[in-house]
């Protein structure tokens, strides 16, 4: 069992008042105790709390405590750049406020076990700041994962969100104003149930049937009927009537009509899956321990790839990120792409570094148990380079999950570990490969190595992966004076074996994430379009339970399609994460058949297609054939004019005897007809021998 901070954990006991769900805040196995907090439906003040930890672990074995996962609130699941301003501000001034309080290990275990604490009123009086108030901001540190964005301001159920609205005696909404100030406006009319259930017999009468009326006649319709004598009586009156405005009524047809049973009552069935339906089918991531401290850096493999399309295009060297654990020497994860060093490279890999490991191997055909590369956490701190990681987009991304520090220029040593590997993996792997590069020892007279790439970048990618398990299994003999641990337990001195052995003695620094917040904030964002075929990005075309459910591919080919926010894995074009709507968090949406052309491929191999689709484009905008044809055809038209001009005939006449015409044209040009009295003649001769010889059998007698 391995107990991680932030896991969250449902516990039912009988002899203890624990009983609901908690959250893991922080691990003590020095004092062998758990510090709890309960997860309530509603965050108000709450205090954290101990339990002793061999308690805790036969709770589990006997069932009454057992990990779940908890989706986080769809405010969590936002980048840096979607928050406004303001919220931003605040969500950082009051993280500040509380900083050194959740940072401080024996303050946390103070305001577990006692009561009363005058740390915290020590530390609200000397920010200025009310105790009950930071009292309340520990509590939602601690209930929503204790990220910064745990807080920001909940929004997204303000107001009442989704619920209907009962208007009493004023009307709901904004009141009706006059362009000018010249008119005044008729009164708004306030909707009553009776009101709705008249527009819905009116929309079931005329609208939602097979060649119904338009909606605005069928409003019209509905006034004759239910209104009439308020029309009646507003146009003696010389006034206008108290009724239900069009805007109105089109709202309240579409709250009390779903749009796919509008789409499917207005069309016959045949229609409906002639024209209608959905088009989803085709043919066709002093005491060093594991999370510590995680290293990070970027190179340019020794070896050139090929293009998965046409072999003969060699795409130059790609570019692995590696991500290691400094106390382990685990790389706990890694991204190989045909992009530049850069951030869009890096998030890939830590969207990697955060994420189950056995997806990812399988992508690449490399199959493995999660227990085989069990890395997806996040550290206390990233060490990186002072390139593509200074900037203000990979800060905004990585704080809220872990601090980043930066190692000086031309510093390599402060890397160390994961500049080893790269050599330790250049070494046993990409300098026994053809096309390698060799680290650039090139011989004058060598044959260049570009022109001996035969590798694609997927082979080489599945390559690296299996190297990178192997490592993770390779003896390394420095980890057992890093870790006496292993000579106690008597384990062989691997970085898994290593690894495996601290979380099982709950001595880590390690977190965990949920996989949607990592792949909001981390994924590179694209938008993406919802249209009759599915979900299009680029040229592919993307589908998920949910589309199919609610029909919203028919939906978009009936009013059109829209924009959705997505989530894209450069690693592959198998899937794409999409936002469906904006209070929900990102669904997972795979690759139709009509693209499986892309399957298993990178982004990377998009770009290339499309770039030699424009290339061809350029190289011939018109064909020359087609400029020789147009001057035919000009000249023809010309001559046939000229032709037409010498008729002496009416029009009448020309039409006159069409069918006796076209008999005397072919008769005069393939003499047809002559052919024809040949062919009757011998069918005749063939019919009267064939009878000659016919033989009737007997029939049965009839009873």
């Amino acid at each position: 069992m391995v107990l991680e901070i932030n896991s969250t954990w449902k516990i039912e006991t009988s002899e203890s008042d624990l009983n609901g769900v908690f959250r893991i805040i922080e691990v003590r196995a020095d004092l062998d105790c758990l510090i709890l907090f309960e997860l309530n439906e509603t965050v108000g003040t709450c205090r954290p709390i101990t339990v002793h930890l061999p308690t805790f672990i036969t709770w589990n074995k006997e069932g009454r405590a057992i990990q779940i996962d908890i989706t986080p609130p769809a405010f969590l699941l936002v980048s840096d750049e979607e928050i406004e301003p303001k919220n931003l501000e605040r969500r950082n001034s009051n993280y500040e406020k509380i900083r050194s309080l959740v940072s401080d290990k024996q303050f946390i275990l103070d305001y577990a076990c006692s009561k009363r604490t005058s740390k915290l009123a020590q530390h609200a009086k000397q920010i200025g700041y009310d105790r009950k108030s930071l009292s309340r901001l520990l509590s939602r540190y601690w209930h929503f994962g204790q990220s910064k964005n745990a807080l920001l301001p909940a929004y997204a159920n303000s107001g009442g969100y989704g619920k209907q609205r009962i208007a009493k005696e004023t009307p709901l909404g904004a009141p009706r104003t006059s362009r000018t100030l010249m008119f005044e406006r008729a009164p708004k009319y306030i909707i009553r149930e009776a009101d709705k259930k008249n527009i819905l017999k009116t929309l079931k009468k005329y609208y939602l049937k097979p060649n119904g009326k338009y909606l605005t006649e069928c409003y019209r319709d509905y006034l004759r009927q239910f209104h009439a004598d308020e029309v009646k009586i507003a146009d003696a009156c010389d006034r206008a009537p108290h009724i239900p405005s069009y805007k109105q009524f089109k709202y309240w047809k579409g709250k009390l009509v779903e749009k796919n049973m509008e789409v499917r009552l207005r069309n016959t069935d045949h229609n409906y899956n002639l024209k209608k339906r959905a088009l989803l089918e085709s043919p066709l991531q002093d005491g060093l321990v594991p999370g510590s401290c995680f290293e990070v850096d970027a190179t340019v493999a020794d070896i050139n790839v090929i293009s998965e399309f046409s072999p003969r295009y060699v795409l130059g060297r790609p570019t692995v990120y590696y991500i290691i654990d400094c106390a382990t020497r685990m790389i706990t994860g890694m991204h190989v792409s045909l992009y530049h060093a850069s951030w869009r490279a890096a998030r890939q890999a830590f969207v990697n570094c955060f994420t189950p490991k056995a997806e990812f191997c399988a992508q690449y055909g490399v199959n493995i148990y999660e227990s085989e590369w069990p890395c997806s956490h996040v550290p206390a701190y990233f060490t990186c380079d002072n390139g593509e990681m200074i900037g203000l987009e990979p800060g905004e991304k990585i704080t809220p999950f872990a601090e980043l520090s930066f190692a000086p220029a031309y510093r390599p040593d402060y890397k160390s570990f994961v500049e080893r590997r790269f050599k330790t993996i250049n070494d046993k792997l990409l300098h026994q490969l053809i096309g390698t590069t060799r680290g650039g020892k090139v011989v004058r007279g060598d044959v260049d190595p570009r022109k001996e790439s035969i590798y694609t970048l997927y082979e080489v990618t599945s390559m690296l992966i299996e190297a990178v398990l192997e490592h993770n299994r390779d003896i390394l003999s420095k980890l057992v004076f890093d870790n006496p641990i292993l000579v106690e337990k008597n384990i062989k001195p691997t970085p898994i074996n290593t690894w495996k052995v601290y979380l099982a003695n709950h001595r880590h620094s390690l977190h965990q994430v949920s996989f949607s917040e990592a792949i909001a904030k981390l994924l590179p964002p694209e938008t993406a379009s919802m249209t009759r075929s599915g979900i299009q990005f680029k040229e592919m075309y993307y589908t998920c339970k949910k589309i199919e459910d609610e029909n919203l591919a028919a939906i978009a080919r009936e009013g059109g399609r829209w924009s959705l926010d997505a989530r894209i894995d450069d690693n592959t074009l198998n899937y794409i994460y999409v936002r469906m709507n904006n209070n929900e968090g990102f669904t997972k949406c795979t690759l139709l058949k009509r693209n499986s052309i892309f399957k298993d491929m990178p982004m990377a191999e998009v770009d290339f297609v499309q770039d030699w689709i424009t290339k061809f484009e350029e190289l011939s905008p018109v064909t020359v054939e087609s400029i020789d044809m147009k001057t035919r055809h000009e000249a023809l038209e010309t001559q046939a004019k000229k032709r037409a001009k010498q008729s002496t005939l009416t029009r009448s006449e020309r039409i006159r005897n069409i069918r006796e015409n076209r008999r005397e044209e072919l008769r005069k040009t393939t003499h047809s007809e002559i052919d024809a009295e040949i062919s009757n003649t011998s069918d005749d001769v063939d019919t009267k021998s064939m009878q000659q010889n016919v033989v009737m059998l007997p029939r049965r007698n009839r009873k």
